[in-house]
């Protein structure tokens, strides 16, 4: 994982129609990643996404949040 991956920590994950996850944006802060999902969800109301917390930073795909084996835990 290169510096740069590892300063952007927070993401927005957007729920596919196979129950997967996908990675669609990253941010440094937590501000900027609310104000980013408020702005999806205004704008996409019937797509579900969720702000998380990424340390691993090495995946864009995810099976679930929250999973054990996933370093990726929901932040909401």
């Amino acid at each position: 994982m290169t510096y740069k991956e590892r300063l952007c920590c927070w993401a927005i994950a957007r729920l596919l129609p196979t129950q997967q996850w996908i990675v669609v944006a990253r941010f440094r802060n937590r501000s900027d990643a609310d104000g980013h999902f408020q702005f999806l969800r205004q704008t996409i109301p019937h797509v579900k996404f969720e702000v998380v917390f990424d340390r691993s930073g090495d995946s864009h795909r995810l099976s679930a949040l929250g999973c054990p084996s996933n370093p990726v835990a929901s932040a909401l």
